[in-house]
């Protein structure tokens, strides 16, 4: 019986070390990152054999990654970038997908996360997919007891440039993709200024218990 306590102990205890959430650190502008080709992974530093990168930004309001090497400039399709895992991932705040960057034939590439891989990230948050929107509105349900983040997966070709919760503050998390409602009620996820071009969304909180 002791050995079974013991055992269920550190199961729970793995469980939670594997629950921690990422910290995640942007890339800063002008700051440099490193490809190493031969292992295929990124870095802050390197000792050699490595392409060095520069970070720098586009000029106007709504500005995008660019990478520099050796006097040539590259477009990630980012809007901010961070390591996890000897990768770099960005992500774009305007479509809300997360992708993996690498270096090939001459060309920065990219390779979109997958949900099994954004679960992995992001163990704390519930996935929710855009597929799921339904005349624009998606039910969905929270524990009645304790708080749930949910992460807005965009498996579509939808814009969502400059969009916000319009009732709910979530400026505390790391990505504008993810929040925490705190009670059931409707929650709209809107475009800042009024567009005929990008529609407002509703999320229809429940409770489950």
């Amino acid at each position: 019986m002791k050995k079974v306590l013991v055992f269920l102990t550190m199961l729970l205890l793995s469980g939670y070390c594997y629950a921690e959430p990422v910290d995640f650190k942007d890339i800063p502008v002008n700051a440099s990152v490193y490809y190493n080709p031969e292992t295929e992974t990124w870095g802050s530093s390197c000792l050699d054999k490595c392409i060095k990168f520069t970070r720098s930004l586009t000029d106007g309001s709504n500005k995008f990654s660019v990478y520099i090497t050796n006097g040539l400039e590259y477009d990630p399709n980012s809007t901010r970038e961070f390591f996890y895992n000897g990768d770099l991932i960005g992500y774009n705040h305007n479509t809300l997908k997360f992708h993996r960057l690498y270096f090939e034939d001459g060309a920065l590439k990219t390779e979109k996360l997958n949900e099994k891989e954004l679960q992995e990230m992001f163990p704390d948050c519930k996935i929710i997919r855009v597929s799921n929107f339904y005349d624009n509105t998606m039910k969905i349900k929270r524990p009645l007891f304790k708080d749930q983040k949910f992460l807005i997966m965009n498996d579509t070709n939808t814009m969502f440039y400059n969009y916000y919760f319009e009732n709910l503050d979530n400026s505390n998390e790391a990505f504008n993709c993810i929040f925490t409602p705190k009670r059931a009620r409707k929650y709209y996820f809107s475009p800042r200024e009024k567009s005929v071009l990008y529609n407002k969304y509703t999320f229809l909180i429940r409770y489950m218990i």
